[in-house]
């Protein structure tokens, strides 16, 4: 069978549901399961990254976090994400120090260019660099194949990021053509939220396509709509490739902690339901960051806080501030 990485996210992108309030100890406990499972990539820290304890609290410092984590960083593949305007440069280097794998650069592709050199220093500091390209909707597939064009020498792998949720199967296959048209086979990624239901399906799609790593969290816990499950993947690659990796035996102790880990996340009161609001996100390729900002908006101005998403969603996907907002009363008002 064709070698699919399936990259475990749980420790990072599981955490939003729990307003990153994870303590190093459970999660170097976590990550040695995840580890003593079979899993070669395992992402951990802060849901927005590095540096993104100093704005949105997690009850522990990185270098707390990472300094836990050393033991189990020197013999296995460890990676953290990153977004050039939460972090900086001192946080990548102390990650490094601390043994980090790998690091996986997250940004918009309009500040791609921009951030570049970030990239490159990431390389020469001896990671292996993944580019996240979020919100990957926000750009065509043709010009999702040029920014391939740009990174295809500096970053290890290049990740289709659907941030919201919005990309249908089809869609994601075109958006992997358009980068094989472009420059050719790279290694390529896909993160993918699954707010339509959608995020397996577009997994087997570009996987077809050669995609070669799969981000994936246990039960699909994650941001908004969540992400694809680790143990569902796991079995439907399975069925398609055969049992030769993704043993029975392997599929049976993942689902054994994917238990464990939504006995953890229930045990702190959260709820696991997908809202109807994040099938809402998906539909019009909204981005759940923004959910609180839209929300005071439509209530201070006597809104239908739903309408509001729809319309907005469909003039701007990239970033959102209350002056962009402002500006567009008069068209949401009517």
């Amino acid at each position: 069978m064709r070698d699919i990485k399936l990259l475990e996210c749980t420790l990072r992108d599981g955490t939003y549901v729990i307003d990153f309030m994870i303590d190093p100890d459970t999660v170097y406990a976590f990550a040695s399961d995840l580890l003593h499972v079979g899993f070669e990539d395992v992402e951990v820290g802060h849901g927005l990254g590095l540096g993104a304890h100093r704005s949105y609290s997690a009850g522990f410092t990185d270098r707390e976090l990472y300094e836990r984590l050393a033991p189990l960083a020197e013999s296995n593949r460890l990676y953290s994400f990153f977004i050039p305007y939460v972090g900086n440069l001192d946080d990548i280097k102390m990650a490094r120090q601390n043994g980090l794998y790998g690091l996986r650069i997250g940004m918009e592709p309009a500040y791609l260019k921009e951030y570049m050199p970030i990239v490159e220093e990431a390389k020469k500091l001896g990671y292996f660099v993944a580019l996240n390209i979020m919100k990957s909707y926000t750009v065509t597939p043709t010009g999702f194949g040029e920014l391939a064009e740009m990174v295809k020498d500096v970053a290890d792998v290049l990740y289709l990021v659907d941030s919201a949720g919005h990309i249908l199967p089809g869609e994601a296959q075109n958006y992997i053509k358009a980068v094989h048209d472009k420059v050719g086979m790279i290694p390529l990624g896909y993160h993918g939220h699954n707010n339509l239901g959608l995020a397996v399906a577009s997994a087997l799609e570009v996987i077809d396509e050669g995609v070669e790593y799969v981000d994936t969290t246990l039960t699909g816990i994650g941001r908004s709509g969540g992400n694809v499950p680790t143990e569902t993947m796991i079995a439907v690659l399975a069925r398609k490739f055969g049992v030769t990796h993704y043993s029975d035996e392997f599929l049976l102790r993942t689902l054994k902690l994917a238990r464990s880990f939504r006995d953890y996340i229930l045990a702190k009161g959260k709820v696991l339901d997908i809202r109807s609001e994040d099938i809402l996100f998906g539909y019009a390729g909204f981005h759940s960051s923004f959910e609180g900002l839209v929300r005071d908006f439509a209530d201070r101005k006597g809104l239908d806080f739903h309408k509001v998403i729809l319309d907005v969603s469909r003039k701007e996907r990239v970033f959102l501030s209350k002056e962009i907002l402002d500006s567009m009363i008069d068209d949401l008002e009517k």
